[in-house]
């Protein structure tokens, strides 16, 4: 297990629970790792504090939801820090944009778009070009097929994965259920004492809809956002186009990533490109391992790529209102 900045093996552990279910208690996470509730309760806070963990959410399947996913790539120009930071600061507050990343490459800034109709992403996609104005050199979009949500393995040596999907058959959301996904979006934790109230509805009531949601998968898991680069990590996008290749290629190039110690998401993609890897890792050199690797192992598979250093998380966020 490499060595992080700012934390201790305690903390890594914490941490590695939090991964798995951030909705765990105190207590839950105490009796894993070998300590007392009042410790973890004081090491999660003050992870907060230094900035590691910047929030909690919570993870639905959007495609059973009835959503499409579109993921647009803005290339901008004739731009300064301060309005680059505006635009990105617009972008963030529009409800229908799921995650928002910035960094450099060829592209400054990714968006996912959430959204039921191919016409409400045209509209959608006019709004931003609209916010980004004479700083718009370049964009594309590529639409999402699947994607796969790793664990950090940089804190554990388990696998396991929260799987997003198409649009398949959606599952009917009722007035109690929107409410306790909007309150718990952005806030995993949230006990189920707090989102009764916030909610205004019974306790039993809250708690059987919760419960009902994780049980049929609308919700599918609870996470922490990590801050990684305060953990000693660069994060990197790689973004790869296939040649024409079998599909047992296509299928052996993701249990690769899959099993990869440095891959934490992976998303298939219809498009410029193919596929979607975020990658952690804790230098350029060690990043250039990586993609080194992949090229040797899969150079009869991938036409080209492209790469992106991330700098920011703006947003995550699988509950569009």
């Amino acid at each position: 297990m490499p060595k992080l900045k700012l934390i201790d093996e305690k903390d890594r552990k914490i941490l590695a629970e939090l991964d798995k279910n951030a909705r765990q208690t105190d207590s839950e996470i105490a009796k894993k790792v070998g300590t007392s509730k009042q410790v973890v309760n004081f090491r999660i806070k003050n992870l907060i504090e230094k900035g590691i963990i910047t929030n909690f959410y919570t993870i639905t399947d959007v495609g059973k939801l009835g959503l499409n996913c579109y993921y647009l790539f803005l290339q901008l120009e004739n731009i300064n820090k301060e309005q680059e930071r505006k635009i990105l600061e617009k972008i963030n507050s529009l409800e229908y944009v799921g995650w928002l990343i910035s960094g450099m490459g060829r592209w400054d800034a990714v968006i996912l778009i959430n959204t039921k109709e191919v016409s409400d992403f045209e509209k959608y996609l006019n709004q931003i070009i609209n916010i980004c104005g004479n700083h718009l050199h370049e964009y594309i979009f590529t639409t999402m097929i699947s994607a796969e949500h790793l664990n950090y393995k940089f804190l554990s040596n388990e696998n396991y994965s929260i799987k997003q999907t198409l649009i398949s058959k959606k599952l009917e959301l009722n007035k109690k259920d929107k409410k306790i996904l909007d309150i718990i979006s952005q806030n995993a934790r949230i006990s189920i004492v707090e989102l009764a109230e916030k909610t205004k509805l019974p306790l039993h009531v809250a708690n059987y809809h919760l419960k009902n949601m994780i049980k049929n998968t609308t919700i599918e898991g609870f996470k922490p956002k990590l801050n990684i680069n305060n953990l000693g990590y660069q994060w990197h996008l790689l973004l790869i186009q296939f040649k024409q290749g079998s599909e047992k290629r296509k299928s052996e190039f993701i249990n690769f990533c899959k099993s990869h110690k440095k891959i934490y998401y992976i998303t298939s993609t219809i498009g410029n490109y193919n596929i979607m890897l975020d990658i952690h890792v804790s230098s350029v050199e060690e990043f250039k391992e990586v993609l080194l690797d992949i090229k040797d192992k899969f150079s009869d598979l991938i036409r080209l790529y492209e790469s992106m250093i991330v700098f920011e998380e703006y947003k995550i966020s699988y509950i569009p209102k």
